[in-house]
């Protein structure tokens, strides 16, 4: 390990937002929400992204990071879906029993978006019109469709009465969208609408959360190959050659003077050279040092994790097993992960491919690394009687720990001003 090896990235995690406004049935239920796009938590409206970024996005963030069920629970999910989304069939990644597919109106009635529309019911998918206006040429929609929403916000009570006559006897449900007041509303029961959607029932909700940037993913998916006693070097010259950047990496900590690597022939060549250990102990040392770039209170964090990991790694020596201080280094390390990454840590762990002894030192402070943690924990807060014990139980002489503690820190501060 080289203090090379320890490169800060931009940044490791991000903040992901959507809103949801519900739609209330007659009863005053809630039926659905509808998902929508927002830039930041303080966001009132989607801004100026547009009509392809924003449903994407959404469509992402929703499945991908924060999770249906966490969003709706047990409710339909009302999804803005663009002419292009529907013509490529992104509809088809979700689950017809839990979402509603809500077509822009922004989308034309051309061939290809019925054509389209048409799979989408065949499919099984209840398919809403969104914001709707009446044109002959949206008819073949019309005969496809199930729910229509329509813009009432300052709209003439003539108007939604003849656009509600023109839409009679088609079996469609009516949904009123921008409801702002009880007048309002009370208008629109008396046309024959049977959903509703507006401020005056509720305002969109943010939900946020923070996740991992996709670079330290790609990170998170090497450890975890790494760690997979049936995966071969081939397998890990192929994760490496799909992230160019982690390629550049691998190679300039061989080619460190300390490493002695010399004449590179390929990446598993590269793999070899550096040993599986070593190269998962570097990856993990990657992922939280590059938190440091964020700055303020976050580059002490790291400080000190790199220290534990160093600590807990020196203290793992003592019984001369590399495969314990190896591990031990990953509890270290990954102790004050939830605060760097400001997430919960089970959730953190859930996507690393960690031996359960770690994560049960980590999570739930079982097992034979938590006297370990204890004590670093201990030795850092000064409470003397606490690190006697817990030296005791883990077979450390407690004369030796100002030493190793010494080294350690010293051990992230280089790592740290070489990053």
């Amino acid at each position: 390990m080289t203090a090379e090896s320890t490169v800060v990235e931009s940044s490791a995690c991000f903040d992901i937002f959507v809103a949801r406004q519900p739609i209330f049935q007659l009863d005053g239920a809630i039926t659905a929400y509808e998902l929508l796009y927002r830039k930041s938590g303080e966001s009132q409206s989607a801004l100026h992204a547009s009509a392809e970024v924003m449903a994407a996005e959404v469509l992402v963030q929703t499945f991908l990071n924060i999770g249906l069920d966490r969003v709706t629970g047990a409710a339909h999910a009302y999804l803005n879906f663009t002419h292009d989304m529907l013509v490529k069939g992104t509809w088809s990644l979700f689950d017809p029993a839990r979402v509603v597919i809500e077509i822009l109106e922004t989308v034309a009635p051309d061939a290809e978006a019925i054509a389209a529309v048409e799979q989408v019911v065949k499919a099984g998918y209840i398919v809403a019109l969104d914001d709707f206006e009446y044109t002959p040429a949206h008819e073949p929609l019309l005969r496809l469709a199930h729910i229509i929403k329509v813009d009432v916000l300052n709209r003439p009570f003539a108007d939604l009465e003849a656009l509600v006559r023109r839409l009679q006897g088609r079996n469609l449900t009516l949904l009123a969208e921008r409801v702002e007041t009880r007048e309002v509303e009370l208008t629109c029961r008396s046309l024959g609408f049977t959903l509703f959607q507006g401020y005056f029932f509720q305002r969109p909700e943010i939900l946020s959360r923070r996740e991992l940037a996709a670079g330290h993913l790609a990170i998170l998916k090497l450890m975890n190959t790494l760690q997979d006693v049936d995966s071969t070097d081939a397998q890990l010259e192929y994760a490496f050659r799909g992230d160019v950047s982690m390629t550049m990496k691998l190679l300039r900590t061989i080619n460190s003077a300390s490493m002695g690597g010399r004449g590179i022939e390929s990446i598993r060549h590269a793999v070899r050279m550096v040993g599986r250990g070593e190269l998962h102990k570097w990856l993990a040392l990657l992922l939280v040092s590059s938190v440091a770039a964020r700055g303020g209170t976050d580059v002490e964090l790291v400080r000190v994790a790199l220290a534990r990991a160093h600590l807990a790694e020196l203290i793992g020596r003592q019984h001369g097993d590399r495969r314990t201080s190896e591990s031990l280094f990953m509890v270290g390390l990954f102790s004050l992960l939830d605060a760097l990454l400001r997430a919960p840590l089970s959730e953190i762990l859930d996507r690393m491919d960690l031996a359960s002894e770690i994560k049960r030192a980590l999570v739930l402070r079982t097992g034979p690394f938590a006297s370990v943690l204890s004590l670093i924990e201990a030795y850092e807060q000064g409470r003397w009687d606490v690190v006697n014990a817990e030296a005791e139980s883990s077979g450390v002489d407690p004369r030796l720990l100002g030493d190793m503690y010494l080294t350690s820190v010293e051990w992230a501060r280089e790592r740290l001003q070489a990053a």
